[in-house]
C-alpha cells in the first residue's frame, strides 16, 4: 500500500510529501543518517523547506526512483551499502585554481554534527566572493538545494565526493554580463521594494526559507539606501548576525495583525 498520496516528481517538496508522516522520516534516516541533521525539527535547518525530491535523491546518493520507494514504505537498499569511489583529479580544473587562489574554504561538517546550520555562514562567505572568485565548502552530503540557491546569485557549482560522508563543493562566480538598464520608479507595493517616507520597505510574507533572507541582504548589498522597512512573517533572527556583518542593526521589531514590522538602520561609521 502506499503511504503517500502525493504524486512523486523531481521538483516537489519533501516537506510536503513527509508532513505528518512520523515513519517516513524514520525510513528517509535509515536510508541515509543525513536525514536525522537535515530533517530535526529542535534545529530549523534554513534549507530543509527548499528541499526538492530530485535534490533529497543526491543528497541521499541513491536513484529517485529508490527514494520514492522509501517514501512509499518499499524497502530500499541504504546507501551505506554503495561502494565510495572518490573523484579523481583533473589537473588545472577549480579545485586547484581556488587553493591557488586561497580561496575561501569552509568545512561545515562538524556544524551539522552539532545540530547548527551553516547556511548563514555560507551566504556571508559567498557575499564576499567577487567576480570570478571561488569559494570550497566540505560538506557531509551534496547540497543540492545550497548550490541550486546560490546558482541563482551568479554561482557555477562542481561537486566531488572525496570519500563516505565527504563531500567538496567548489562555487565560482561567473562574471556577469553586461547589460543596459532602465531606471524605472519602484512600484508602490508587492514583493519588490519601495520608497516610502519612512525608508525603502521589502515585503517578504509568505516567502519560502532562505528566499526572505536572500532578498533582504541581496537589497542591502545594493546599496543606496539608510533605512529599511521589512514586512515579515516572523522575526528573522538568523538574518540579524549576517546584518551586522554589512554594518546594519535592528532598531525595532513591532508585532502587528498578520506581520512583524522590523525596521532596519545602516550604523553610522
Amino acid at each position: 500500500m502506499s503511504l503517500t498520496p502525493h504524486t512523486l516528481v523531481a521538483d516537489t517538496l519533501l516537506v510536503d510529501v513527509i508532513a505528518g508522516d512520523a515513519e517516513a522520516i524514520h525510513r528517509l534516516i535509515a536510508l541515509n543518517p543525513v536525514f536525522a541533521v537535515l530533517l530535526d525539527p529542535d534545529h530549523k535547518n534554513a534549507m530543509v523547506g527548499q528541499i526538492r525530491l530530485g535534490e533529497a535523491a543526491r543528497v541521499a546518493e541513491v536513484p529517485f526512483d529508490s527514494l520514492c520507494a522509501v517514501l512509499k514504505g518499499k524497502p530500499v537498499e541504504t546507501a551505506g551499502n554503495q561502494p565510495v569511489v572518490p573523484a579523481a583529479a583533473t589537473p588545472s580544473d577549480w579545485f586547484e585554481q581556488a587553493e591557488s587562489q586561497s580561496a575561501p574554504h569552509l568545512d561545515v561538517r562538524p556544524l551539522l554534527a552539532s545540530g547548527q546550520d551553516p547556511f548563514a555562514q555560507v551566504m556571508s562567505a559567498s557575499a564576499k566572493v567577487p567576480s570570478g572568485g571561488f569559494l570550497v565548502v566540505d560538506a557531509p552530503f551534496d547540497p543540492a538545494p545550497l548550490r541550486r540557491v546560490l546558482a541563482g546569485k551568479g554561482f557555477t557549482s562542481l561537486g566531488r565526493q572525496m570519500g563516505p560522508g565527504h563531500w567538496r563543493i567548489c562555487w565560482r562566480r561567473e562574471e556577469p554580463a553586461p547589460v543596459e538598464v532602465e531606471e524605472s520608479p519602484m512600484p508602490a507595493r508587492g514583493p519588490e521594494p519601495w520608497k516610502a517616507d519612512d525608508g525603502t520597505h521589502i515585503d517578504v510574507r509568505g516567502l519560502q526559507p532562505p528566499e526572505p533572507m536572500t532578498r533582504v541582504l541581496d537589497l542591502i548589498d545594493q546599496g543606496g539606501f539608510d533605512n529599511l522597512v521589512l514586512h515579515h512573517d516572523r522575526e528573522p533572527v538568523l538574518l540579524y548576525p549576517m546584518l551586522a556583518e554589512r554594518g546594519w542593526s535592528c532598531l525595532s521589531a513591532e508585532n502587528l495583525e498578520g506581520e512583524v514590522r522590523i525596521r532596519l538602520a545602516r550604523e553610522s561609521s
